[in-house]
Formats: C-alpha cells, sequence, structure tokens
C-alpha cells in the first residue's frame, strides 16, 4: 500500500509560459479523465461538475453530496437513497516512475488487483474486498504527477444487486 505518502504537497504556481502551458495541459488532462471515469451518468442535465480544492473536477449526479471525511479526500454519497461512498484521494507521485508505482502496489494487493487502462489512456489498478459488514471497489488510477485512489463502499448484502451495478456505471 501507499504507506510511505502521508500528505499531499501544496501544488507549486506555475511560473513562465512553460509552466503555465504544462499546469493547462495537466488539468485539462484530468477534467477529461475525470469526466470519462463517471461520464456514464445517463442524463447529463442530472449532473453537475464537482471541483476539488485538490485540483481535479469530476461530473457527479445532482443528488450526490459531498461530506468531511479523512485530510486529503474527497467523499461522496446519494442524498436521496444510499447506495455506497465515493471517496477520490489524489496523491502526487514522481511521474518517472510510474510503472514501477504500479508494480509495487500490484504486488502488495497478493493477486487480488489487476491492471487496466482507462478510455483516455491513463494507467490504473483495480480489485475490490470484503471488509466487516462492507464491500469496497477500489481504483487506483495514475495521470501524470497524481494517483487517484478511489473506492467505493457499499453494504455488503447489496453487493449482487441491480442497483449496485447501476452506481458502479454512474
Amino acid at each position: 500500500m501507499l504507506a510511505t505518502v502521508t500528505k499531499i504537497p501544496k501544488l507549486r504556481k506555475a511560473t513562465g509560459r512553460y509552466g503555465q502551458v504544462q499546469k493547462t495541459a495537466t488539468m485539462k488532462l484530468l477534467y477529461l479523465f475525470i469526466f470519462l471515469l463517471f461520464m456514464n451518468c445517463k442524463n447529463k442535465s442530472e449532473t453537475y461538475i464537482f471541483t476539488s480544492n485538490f485540483g481535479y473536477s469530476i461530473l457527479l449526479p445532482k443528488n450526490w453530496a459531498e461530506y468531511d471525511d479523512e485530510e486529503n479526500t474527497n467523499a461522496f454519497f446519494d442524498t436521496e437513497e444510499w447506495t455506497g461512498n465515493l471517496r477520490i484521494t489524489p496523491v502526487r507521485i514522481d511521474p518517472n516512475k510510474n510503472s514501477e508505482l504500479l508494480k509495487s502496489e500490484m504486488e502488495s494487493f497478493n493477486g487480488k488487483a489487476e491492471l487496466f487502462k482507462t478510455n483516455t489512456g491513463f494507467d490504473g489498478l483495480k480489485y475490490s474486498e470484503k471488509s466487516g459488514e462492507d464491500f469496497i471497489y477500489y481504483w487506483y488510477i495514475i495521470a501524470n504527477d497524481k494517483m487517484f485512489i478511489c473506492s467505493f463502499t457499499i453494504d455488503l448484502d447489496k453487493k449482487d444487486t441491480q442497483e449496485n451495478q447501476k452506481e458502479l456505471i454512474k
């Protein structure tokens, strides 16, 4: 796991033309990535764009709200009917060591995780596990100099229901 990473450093302000171009390109990629990750919301009028303090935006269903969770984490839930909790934690990483990081994370899950590539070409891994009375889906996605650790927690008894499957594609 990511035992050595405890805090996300504050973003430095980009300076000069190169810094601004790099920052703009990175932000566009992050917006595209987050949009594509959750683009399956059926009706775009029933969604909104949540912009995080941690430098990314995400398209969410209108009836989802943020709640306080761990430091450096955005957490969301359905306000009309609880179907699970979505958490997103961005962690700054060395972009030159992305493949090493994924390999290390894969090894730490003892064969429980599998690699995947997003539609936009970002590398990641995914796995799921039972945790007490909960079932948790995890996605670790690398986008440039950040790893997004995303999880969706549901009640264990909802794991194989149609409602759960619908929430996973939102």
